[in-house]
């Protein structure tokens, strides 16, 4: 009730702002900046699907400062200066009322260009947009997930160009269509790539896995069970260590994990703690990057963690939501360099695959097993093991 209730507040501050912030764009008047202001509301799954396309905003407008708008509270600040891709980077904290002073300071804001990088245009970018005194506002092709059909023909109406893409497509494939409407012509759609980011975090020496358990909801979780069934052969097959990051909210999960393997083989993992560590909620993003880099493999749900391990080049295997099929996995590039390693995406194969793909909020739960949906909880722990193989 109070999540609604907090859910409603939003949504109508939102519609508030909207209006009165276009009201207050209809006074337009030319701006003499060579500022271009880039927003991408970002996951860092998200930013790093993101990241080949935005290498490209300096070749576009070489003669102007980039700045890139960004979610605090989901901080990728030190990443993006990390590219050398902005001239700067501004966290905006939108959370409740706070939105209204970060709204404020963005009226202060002038550029010559305003882009609008979000695939899921949100009502609340699009404020952003009009609190900033741009000549030109610029906009991808948006799908349906944050707005309904009403609203997005509204949000279109702000913008002086809208850049075709077909939804249909993977997210990198999309980004690159964006591109090259922006105007490079020969872009090609690519495996991101990762900055290195300098960190105190302690690498392991001998060969180790990485596991990320965790999700952005509960419904993408696979069954604690099976990761320990998979770590318990990583570790047969000649992995000295494994590794179990993530979030702290899902710390228990990482502990039901080693729970198991010590229920199934107690005799196997007395050293259990030297072999397998949870350490999820111990590592900022920076320090995940490091270890995910230096891995030898990853075992991911659908989550951050496995576009992450694709952006620094490590093989991964991914258990993929079937009801956005196609949208985020599996990776599809228009050119490959030599020596890449793209992710292995698995999915239990049935007719109901993206039953959300026009709303990556939108699938039926009832369809799932113990809350998961069955394209994720019919995967087998044996099938993500002859995926795992075939990478080792």
């Amino acid at each position: 009730m109070k999540e609604s209730l907090k859910r409603n507040f939003s949504k109508g501050l939102n519609e508030v702002l909207f209006q009165i912030l276009r009201l207050r764009a209809l006074r337009k008047k030319y701006i003499k900046s060579n500022y271009v202001y880039v927003i991408r509301f970002a996951h860092i799954g998200d930013f790093c699907l993101w990241l080949d396309s935005a290498k490209e905003f300096k070749k576009i407008f070489p003669k102007h400062k980039i700045v890139f708008l960004t979610y605090k509270y989901k901080n990728v600040k030190k990443i993006a200066e990390a590219t050398g891709y902005f001239d700067k980077v501004i966290c905006l904290d939108t959370e409740g009322f706070k939105r209204i002073k970060t709204i404020k300071r963005a009226c202060h804001f002038k550029g010559d260009v305003i882009i609008n990088f979000n695939p899921s245009r949100s009502i609340l970018s699009d404020l952003f947009v009009l609190a900033i005194q741009a000549n030109t506002r610029i906009a991808q092709k948006s799908d349906l997930s944050e707005m309904g059909s009403k609203q997005l023909k509204r949000s279109d109406s702000i913008y002086d160009k809208i850049i075709d893409c077909d939804l249909n497509q993977m997210e990198l494939i999309k980004n690159a269509e964006f591109m090259r409407g922006l105007g490079v012509e020969e872009f090609k759609a690519r495996l991101p790539q990762l900055p290195d980011i300098s960190c105190n975090i302690e690498v392991p020496e001998r060969k180790y896995a990485i596991v990320f358990p965790d999700a952005d909801a509960s419904i993408q979780i696979w069954n604690f069970k099976n990761f320990a069934r998979v770590i318990e052969h990583l570790l047969s097959e000649g992995i000295d260590r494994c590794l179990i990051l993530g979030s702290g909210k899902y710390r228990e999960l990482g502990n039901r994990i080693l729970e198991e393997m010590k229920k199934v083989s107690p005799n196997k993992y007395v050293d259990l703690e030297q072999k397998c560590s949870n350490m999820m909620g111990e590592t900022t993003l920076e320090e995940c990057i490091k270890l995910v880099r230096h891995a030898v493999i990853v075992i991911s749900n659908d989550t951050g963690g496995a576009h992450i391990a694709a952006a620094c080049n490590t093989p991964c295997v991914v258990l993929a939501a079937g009801w956005n099929r196609g949208r985020f996995f599996p990776y599809k590039v228009e050119e490959q360099r030599p020596g890449e390693s793209m992710p292995v995406d698995i999915v239990a194969t049935l007719p109901c695959l993206g039953c959300g793909i026009e709303n990556i909020n939108r699938f039926d739960p009832e369809c799932g097993i113990g809350g998961v949906p069955r394209c994720i909880s019919m995967n087998t722990a044996e099938e993500i093991i002859e995926k795992v193989d075939k990478l080792l």
